[in-house]
């Protein structure tokens, strides 16, 4: 029974109230004895926890990896055959790399996709009528990418349209898009043949469906990597974009697994509500979406322009798995299973048919909300408006604070107002703390790791992560063990029921803080706090505190739920971003973001369960085992070949990426005589350990050095964006002058003709530009003060690029895909001190990428087979010529 009763302080005699559980004298010291029993031992603690995670995250891995059985014979006509997509797939991989403006992308892969829709029309039924249509685009826009607004303009550009249209039905179509470019560095079979591949056999399937009610428009387009300019094509100049209202995007990032569904339109997103209703496998988290949209993630895809200048609806999905091939020759066909095709397959065919009915379109007000969406391994997803989830979220923050001061109030029984306060903060402030101590370690262990050359020494054996950071996450948790008792009237057992309580408490108010900012990853927080509060309530109400290990016991028991939740997202995330950190730079210390990751990730789970550790009888000896043993583990791997950041071979490559342009420059006085002219190795180092990681086997990388931006315009190289930051330059070295040296190599003529004429205002000039030159152009403007670009020949205002110097730089982007070589454009500009100085500074840059046409010198070719296998080099010959006007 519990008595209240009021007693006198001994300093000042003030009465102060206590609370006091009355027990028999009989049963109290034998009962305390019990309560205060280490009851865990140390060993089979550690074992039994440590099997338990190794059986979620196998289990996780397989749910994560599973794919569909793969279909070989389509009797009915109404399913993915992903046999037949293989044979197409192979067809186009045979090409080899398909760079816009090459023989492979212009001739040979647009013939594959006009002889395989030639083959589907003779099949066709009664059905439903099918348009093909040959569109060759030319046009400029200007995009936004990461803070540099370029100018992208382009020529004769191919897309092969088809259009599937029911005999009756509605006019709003829907839009699957993939390209069948690939960059010059290799075949692109995931990125994106695999897509193409797929919408080949569903226009083979959907052509026989009488369940379409809505047009289905097929875009096979043919320049997406050279900036998404096939599809600006499309949208702005095919008929057909009129009518197409929704956009289902493929793309890839990697090569093999699931595709997920990343990314959504704000506008009728309850699309996201379609897709989950509908596919058989489904796979996305908001998170992701999130993600993606802040840039943290260095990519775009056709996609934004359907989005932006389409005004389309619509969803995108890519693969990401083994990203570490992407936009590298490793991009073949050994990466990618047929079951991959039946996976896509199965899912787009099942998410057009519900698009296409009549209903699953309607739009409303109602439907004009963002939506929270994530799956769950792969099985089930959920989907729901914004409003519906932070109702649903604030639901479980009050279900979640009753629980955990139901539970505390029986717990803390007995203390004074003073000692319960303290308890009650030491509670719910420790979790806090733990988790910022935790990332600080794994900081901590990045920056050591870096400081000694170490860094990414997990980028080729993932299981690294888990030595480096996980660990040292671990150790930090483990203070809970040493934690000192502040009230000795408390037993072991009642302290880990708080312990547990107060992380539940920290992960409530993360979920009321994330919801009341709007983020829809919130979600997160809702999975880890729905299981143990509810389990919390049930317990709080039938009285389990009075036997703590039924408690205990039973409330770990659902933790399992949120922690296999969180193994799920670890992987997915490990796996998108582990690979990506190959691409983020020499300036980026992966690490720390890496670390962060596994820091959270180790607090979510075993960290959700380490007030367990409190139950052991002798944690200490077994701690400092396990932490010599992870020091060891951690010295092993960077003394040995399993801490080497990279791994060559065909099978499962881990390549580090370099660019290598050999680039000749000439500088021009306004006179026209030459300033400064040179010719050296550009390289483009993709990653942290770049460019020393290779010095050993590129004895010239130790003539290495920075790009000299303060002199020339945008550094005097043909690169433009942030690459140019990321580069060193290697000049070089040559009996014979520098121009000849490399004039050998270019595979065509270049020239630069500019005709100036008047406009009938003396303050203001036009520029007539004719230039000859290879696939790939890039013309620097930069005004000088009291000058300013005022229109050109392109589509929309000029807008300014970036700066130089603190002048106005504008940057235009030209590819070519057809048999014309001169590019023809005029440019305005308006000087406040007329023309008799210098005004502007205007910059060519020829880039040939097409790698079969170009014919090596023995030097550059020495050169490029020095780096080592394990290294995936990229090669191009540029040409800048810079001019003052």
């Amino acid at each position: 029974m519990e008595l209240r009763h009021r007693c006198n302080r001994s300093d000042n005699n003030q009465q102060m109230e206590t609370f006091q559980i009355l027990q028999k004298p009989s049963d109290s010291d034998n009962n305390e004895s019990i309560r205060n029993q280490k009851c865990l031992s140390a060993i089979p603690t550690f074992l039994v926890m440590l099997i338990a995670m190794i059986i979620l995250n196998v289990f996780v891995y397989y749910m994560d990896s599973r794919l569909p059985g793969i279909i070989e014979t389509n009797s009915t006509n109404n399913v993915f055959v992903a046999k037949r997509a293989m044979s197409t797939l192979i067809k186009l991989a045979n090409i080899g790399p398909r760079p816009v403006g090459s023989f492979e992308n212009e001739n040979l892969a647009f013939n594959l996709f006009k002889t395989e829709i030639e083959h589907v029309e003779k099949e066709l039924d009664n059905v439903n009528d099918i348009v093909v249509y040959n569109q060759k685009v030319t046009g400029s826009f200007i995009l936004d990418m990461r803070n540099w607004k370029y100018l992208l303009s382009y020529e004769d550009l191919q897309n092969v349209v088809v259009k599937i249209d029911p005999k009756q039905g509605a006019s709003d179509a829907i839009l699957l898009n993939c390209h069948f470019d690939s960059v010059p560095a290799g075949p692109g079979v995931s990125d994106n043949g695999v897509n193409c591949a797929v919408m080949v056999e569903l226009l083979r399937v959907l052509t026989k469906s009488s369940e379409l009610r809505r047009p289905v428009i097929f875009l096979f387009n043919g320049g997406e990597e050279i900036i998404l300019q096939a599809s600006h094509g499309f949208v702005t100049q095919h008929p057909w974009s009129q009518d197409a209202k929704y956009v289902i995007n493929l793309d890839s990032c990697g090569a093999g697994g699931k595709e997920i569904m990343f990314q959504t339109t704000e506008r009728d997103s309850y699309l996201v509500d379609v897709y989950a209703r509908s596919v058989p496998h489904p796979h996305g988290q908001v998170m992701g979406q999130e993600l993606f949209q802040s840039g943290v993630i260095p990519s775009d895809t056709d996609f934004r322009i359907f989005r932006d200048f389409g005004n389309m609806s619509g969803l995108d999905l890519a693969h990401y798995k083994n990203g570490y091939v992407y936009h590298t020759e490793y991009d073949n066909l050994d990466q990618v299973e047929p079951s991959v095709l039946q996976n896509t397959g199965e899912n787009l065919l099942e998410l057009v048919k519900a698009m296409s009915t009549r209903n699953a379109t309607t739009t409303s007000k109602s439907h004009r909300t963002k939506y929270v969406f994530f799956d769950v391994l792969g099985v089930y997803m959920f989907s729901y408006t914004e409003l519906s989830g932070a109702f649903f979220n604030f639901i479980i923050v009050l279900v979640s604070f009753f629980s955990v001061f139901l539970t505390l109030r029986f717990v803390a029984a007995g203390m004074n107002r003073r000692e319960y306060t303290v308890h009650l903060l030491t509670s719910i402030v420790s979790p806090g703390c733990t988790l910022v101590l935790s990332v600080l370690s794994c900081a901590l262990v990045a920056f050591i790791l870096d400081s000694l050359g170490y860094s990414m020494s997990w980028y080729a054996h993932k299981t690294n992560l888990v030595v480096y950071y996980a660990t040292a996450s671990l150790t930090t948790l483990s203070v809970v063990v040493f934690h000192p008792k502040k009230n000795r009237s408390r037993t072991d057992a009642e302290l880990t029921i708080s312990a547990f309580n107060g992380i539940q408490f920290f992960w409530t108010v993360l979920l009321f803080l994330s919801t009341m900012a709007g983020l829809r990853s919130s979600y997160l927080f809702m999975v880890m706090v729905l299981w143990p509060s509810a389990t919390n309530c049930i317990l709080g109400f039938l009285g389990a505190h009075r036997t703590p290990g039924l408690w205990i016991a039973v409330y770990a028991a659902s933790l399992l739920v949120p922690i296999t939740f969180v193994f799920y997202l670890t992987q997915l995330f490990v796996s998108l971003f582990v690979p990506i950190t190959g691409r983020f730079g020499p300036h980026v210390n992966p690490d720390y973001i890496v670390g962060v990751l596994i820091a959270m990730s180790t607090y979510a789970t075993i960290g959700y369960l380490s007030p367990v550790f409190a139950l052991v009888k002798n944690p200490r000896a077994l701690l400092v085992a396990v932490g010599t043993l992870a020091l060891l583990s951690a010295v092993a791997i960077v003394a040995t070949p399993l801490g080497f950041p990279y791994s060559g071979g065909a099978v499962l490559p881990k390549n580090q990426r370099f660019d290598v342009t050999l680039t000749r420059r000439t500088f021009y006085e306004s006179d026209g005589s030459v300033r400064r002219n040179d010719s050296g190795y550009l390289i483009v180092n993709w990653d942290r350990q770049s460019p020393g990681s290779v010095a050993n086997s590129v004895p010239e990388m130790a003539r290495a050095v920075r790009t000299d931006c303060a002199a020339e315009l945008l550094c005097g190289m043909p690169l433009v964006g942030q690459l140019v930051y990321h580069s060193s330059w290697i000049p070089h070295v040559s009996a014979r002058p520098a121009a000849d040296n490399v004039a050998a190599e270019l595979p065509s003529a270049t020239n630069t003709e500019v005709v100036v004429t008047g406009t009938g205002d003396h303050r203001r000039r036009r520029m007539h530009f004719n230039i000859t030159g290879p696939e790939r152009i890039n013309v620097y403007v930069s005004p000088y003060p009291g000058t300013r670009l005022t229109s050109w020949s392109f589509s929309g205002k000029p807008e300014v690029t970036t700066t130089w110097q603190g002048h106005d730089v504008y940057v235009i982007r030209h590819s070519r895909a057809g048999e014309s070589d001169v590019w023809r454009f005029w440019l305005e500009h308006e000087s406040s001190y007329g023309f008799d100085e210098n005004t502007i500074n205007v910059t060519v840059a020829f880039n040939w990428v097409v790698h079969k046409r170009l014919v090596l010198v023995d030097a550059f070719r020495t050169f490029l087979d020095s780096f080592p296998r394990w290294a995936h080099v990229n090669h191009a010959v540029a040409s800048v010529d810079a001019f003052v006007y």
